[in-house]
């Protein structure tokens, strides 16, 4: 038998079960594998319970009393997730944001997903509002286009969550921006997130020295060290939190010193712009506009972002300014 397919009917037959399943028991279910009295086939019942355990699935060993057998069980108040007791527009919205993700193909969680929203229908069906979740999920939906990942994005993401997972080292050829040229690259992928609709990892780069953070869709070629598959390569650091990338700004990305720089923003300023340069910019309201302060240590997307916005302009420092007017003039070139 497969070892997949094992790991799942251990799991089923221990949550079918009313009462412990003693050792015997599961000797007697899977023959093949756990069968004889010596220490491989418990070693190798014992790999199979760490696995399920990395899989969210916790088996334990209870003693008998005199209701119970003693013997192995799942441990349902960890396996099962509490009840969110969610409304059926909050319903509704997991539900489309669920195939929004589905819809671009390149979700690395795919298949953990589509669970998921089984069992939001399955809850929406016992709650009596499966309706109720289908017009609103169509409603929220109307209008919204999916855009697909593509399949190389897809499989690097499964790649990249496999090694997130078993904290493997990857090997990366990463494509340079612009026509700067690729570089190769070994780094230890400590998490993934989405922004904007794009996909990057964060980890640490072995050629840097120093933690960085790789757009996906940049990612030209992707191996996974395969040497010691169950063992890890790496530890993140005790202090790292995803979270804490996951809401940087572009223009935040280590790729140079830090520099302040001071934007203006031409009254009337649009809420959306000032939201737009993140929580920790500085603006300040002030007679005809407002003022943004920043500190950027990606000073090549802090002017591409400015340049996108209405009625903005960089003041400081000149550097920016220089940089600045080089793109536009390069744009007006290419529309001449």
């Amino acid at each position: 038998m497969q070892k997949a397919q094992r790991l799942l009917d251990l799991a089923a037959l221990l949550l079918r079960a009313a009462e412990p399943v003693s050792w015997r028991e599961i000797q007697e279910q899977f023959p093949e594998d756990y069968a004889g009295t010596g220490e491989a086939a418990i070693r190798k019942f014992e790999r199979d319970k760490a696995e399920l355990l990395e899989l969210g699935i916790p088996v334990r060993w209870v003693q008998g009393d005199e209701d119970l057998p003693a013997g192995y069980v799942l441990d349902r108040d960890e396996f099962y997730l509490p009840d969110l007791k969610l409304a059926p527009e909050d319903l509704a919205l997991l539900y489309v944001s669920g195939s929004a993700a589905l819809a671009q193909g390149a979700f690395p969680y795919a298949k953990d997903l589509a669970h998921a929203m089984n069992k939001l229908s399955f809850a929406a069906r016992a709650a009596g509002s499966f309706e109720t979740l289908g017009s609103s999920a169509q409603a929220l939906s109307s209008g919204a286009a999916g855009d697909s990942g593509g399949g190389d994005v897809a499989s690097r993401l499964e790649e990249l969550s496999t090694a997130v997972a078993l904290k493997k080292r990857v090997h990366l050829v990463y494509g340079g921006a612009e026509r700067a040229a690729s570089t190769e690259r070994d780094v230890d992928p400590y998490g993934l997130h989405q922004s904007h609709g794009a996909w990057f990892v964060v980890g640490y780069c072995h050629l840097r020295k120093a933690l960085r953070t790789f757009h996906v869709g940049r990612i030209l070629e992707l191996s996974v060290n395969a040497a010691a598959p169950r063992t890890p390569d790496f530890a993140p650091p005790a202090g790292f939190r995803l979270s804490e990338h996951a809401t940087r700004e572009p223009w935040e990305f280590a790729v140079h010193p830090p520099v302040r720089a001071k934007v203006w923003l031409d009254a009337p300023v649009a809420p959306e712009a000032r939201a737009s340069f993140g929580p920790r910019a500085a603006v300040k309201d002030e007679e005809g506009g407002a003022t943004v302060e920043l500190e950027t240590t990606n000073s090549e997307a802090l002017v591409r972002h400015v340049l996108s916005l209405e009625r903005a302009e960089i003041v400081q420092p000149k550097a920016l300014r220089v940089r600045a007017r080089a793109v536009l003039a390069e744009l007006a070139k290419r529309c001449a």
